[in-house]
Protein backbone atom coordinates (compact mmCIF):
# COMPACT_ATOMS: atom_id res chain seq x y z
CA UNK A 1 0.00 0.00 0.00
CA UNK A 2 1.50 3.53 -0.80
CA UNK A 3 -1.33 5.73 0.49
CA UNK A 4 -1.12 8.70 2.88
CA UNK A 5 -2.72 9.20 5.76
CA UNK A 6 -5.32 5.90 6.92
CA UNK A 7 -6.10 3.27 4.50
CA UNK A 8 -8.80 0.47 4.29
CA UNK A 9 -8.63 -2.68 4.00
CA UNK A 10 -11.75 -4.84 3.87
CA UNK A 11 -11.67 -8.17 5.73
CA UNK A 12 -14.09 -11.12 5.32
CA UNK A 13 -15.32 -13.12 7.88
CA UNK A 14 -17.68 -16.05 7.51
CA UNK A 15 -19.57 -13.80 4.85
CA UNK A 16 -19.31 -10.47 6.71
CA UNK A 17 -17.33 -7.73 5.72
CA UNK A 18 -15.29 -5.35 8.06
CA UNK A 19 -13.20 -2.72 7.29
CA UNK A 20 -10.39 -1.82 9.28
CA UNK A 21 -8.65 1.70 9.05
CA UNK A 22 -4.77 1.26 9.29
CA UNK A 23 -2.70 3.70 9.35
CA UNK A 24 0.04 3.84 6.58
CA UNK A 25 2.71 6.03 6.09
CA UNK A 26 3.91 7.86 2.72
CA UNK A 27 6.98 4.74 2.75
CA UNK A 28 4.19 2.27 3.45
CA UNK A 29 5.02 1.17 6.29
CA UNK A 30 2.55 1.82 9.67
CA UNK A 31 2.95 5.22 11.18
CA UNK A 32 4.12 5.42 15.07
CA UNK A 33 3.69 8.18 17.27
CA UNK A 34 6.65 9.80 16.35
CA UNK A 35 5.95 9.74 12.43
CA UNK A 36 6.20 13.43 10.72
CA UNK A 37 3.17 14.95 10.76
CA UNK A 38 2.51 18.35 8.92
CA UNK A 39 2.42 20.57 11.68
CA UNK A 40 4.97 19.06 13.60
CA UNK A 41 4.40 15.79 15.98
CA UNK A 42 4.98 16.52 19.87
CA UNK A 43 5.91 13.18 20.34
CA UNK A 44 8.50 13.41 18.36
CA UNK A 45 9.65 16.84 19.47
CA UNK A 46 10.11 14.82 23.08
CA UNK A 47 13.04 12.57 20.98
CA UNK A 48 16.15 13.41 22.92
CA UNK A 49 20.04 13.15 20.21
CA UNK A 50 22.15 10.39 21.54
CA UNK A 51 24.47 12.36 19.87
CA UNK A 52 25.81 15.71 21.20
CA UNK A 53 25.72 18.67 19.39
CA UNK A 54 28.91 19.96 18.69
CA UNK A 55 31.43 20.89 15.73
CA UNK A 56 31.93 17.52 15.19
CA UNK A 57 28.81 15.94 15.19
CA UNK A 58 28.13 18.97 12.51
CA UNK A 59 30.99 18.22 10.38
CA UNK A 60 30.31 14.80 10.03
CA UNK A 61 26.64 15.62 8.97
CA UNK A 62 27.69 17.47 6.43
CA UNK A 63 29.57 15.17 4.79
CA UNK A 64 26.48 12.96 5.11
CA UNK A 65 24.32 16.16 3.62
CA UNK A 66 27.11 16.38 0.84
CA UNK A 67 26.59 13.01 -0.14
CA UNK A 68 22.71 12.18 0.38
CA UNK A 69 21.33 15.21 0.37
CA UNK A 70 22.39 17.98 -1.62
CA UNK A 71 20.89 16.58 -4.73
CA UNK A 72 17.97 17.64 -3.60
CA UNK A 73 18.31 20.46 -1.11
CA UNK A 74 20.96 22.08 -2.85
CA UNK A 75 24.57 22.61 -1.57
CA UNK A 76 23.78 25.23 0.84
CA UNK A 77 20.71 23.42 1.92
CA UNK A 78 18.05 26.32 0.33
CA UNK A 79 15.87 23.57 -1.35
CA UNK A 80 17.51 24.69 -4.97
CA UNK A 81 19.05 21.07 -5.76
CA UNK A 82 16.92 20.18 -8.79
CA UNK A 83 16.59 16.62 -7.82
CA UNK A 84 13.43 16.08 -6.68
CA UNK A 85 12.25 13.86 -9.38
CA UNK A 86 8.79 13.02 -8.25
CA UNK A 87 7.61 17.02 -8.14
CA UNK A 88 7.99 17.86 -5.15
CA UNK A 89 9.70 21.11 -3.75
CA UNK A 90 12.47 20.29 -1.11
CA UNK A 91 12.76 22.00 1.81
CA UNK A 92 14.79 24.98 2.65
CA UNK A 93 16.74 24.53 5.66
CA UNK A 94 18.12 28.19 5.96
CA UNK A 95 14.53 30.18 5.92
CA UNK A 96 12.39 29.56 9.48
CA UNK A 97 9.78 27.30 8.06
CA UNK A 98 9.67 24.05 8.65
CA UNK A 99 6.64 21.68 7.73
CA UNK A 100 7.29 18.71 10.11
CA UNK A 101 8.30 20.80 12.88
CA UNK A 102 12.04 22.15 13.71
CA UNK A 103 12.86 20.38 16.79
CA UNK A 104 15.59 17.68 16.60
CA UNK A 105 12.91 14.54 17.23
CA UNK A 106 11.19 15.87 14.40
CA UNK A 107 14.08 16.62 11.67
CA UNK A 108 15.16 13.30 12.82
CA UNK A 109 11.92 11.13 12.06
CA UNK A 110 11.54 12.84 8.91
CA UNK A 111 14.99 11.64 7.90
CA UNK A 112 14.24 8.55 9.55
CA UNK A 113 10.67 8.09 8.19
CA UNK A 114 10.61 9.72 4.97
CA UNK A 115 7.63 12.10 4.20
CA UNK A 116 7.02 11.80 0.39
CA UNK A 117 8.18 9.68 -2.91
CA UNK A 118 10.96 12.20 -3.10
CA UNK A 119 12.00 12.43 0.71
CA UNK A 120 12.01 8.60 1.15
CA UNK A 121 13.21 7.07 4.49
CA UNK A 122 16.88 6.70 4.72
CA UNK A 123 16.76 4.15 7.84
CA UNK A 124 18.24 1.38 5.80
CA UNK A 125 20.91 3.65 4.69
CA UNK A 126 22.18 5.00 7.21
CA UNK A 127 22.92 4.70 10.58
CA UNK A 128 20.96 6.52 13.61
CA UNK A 129 24.01 8.15 14.67
CA UNK A 130 24.55 9.57 10.70
CA UNK A 131 20.96 11.02 10.98
CA UNK A 132 21.48 12.38 14.38
CA UNK A 133 24.61 14.34 13.10
CA UNK A 134 22.60 14.86 9.78
CA UNK A 135 20.06 16.53 12.36
CA UNK A 136 22.69 18.88 13.90
CA UNK A 137 23.78 19.64 10.85
CA UNK A 138 20.80 20.87 9.25
CA UNK A 139 19.90 22.65 12.03
CA UNK A 140 23.16 24.52 11.95
CA UNK A 141 21.79 25.80 8.47
CA UNK A 142 18.61 28.08 9.80
CA UNK A 143 17.65 30.82 11.65
CA UNK A 144 18.59 30.37 15.46
CA UNK A 145 14.96 31.56 16.04
CA UNK A 146 13.40 29.69 14.08
CA UNK A 147 15.09 26.14 15.76
CA UNK A 148 12.82 25.21 18.88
Amino acid sequence: MTLRGLAAMALVVTGVSLVLPIAVSSQGGSLSATSPRKGGNAEAARLMAPVADSADARAAGRRTYQRLCSRCHGVEGKGDGGGAGAGGQPADFTDGTWIFGGSAGEIFTVIRDGTSADMESYAERISETEMWNLVHYIRSLGPSAARP
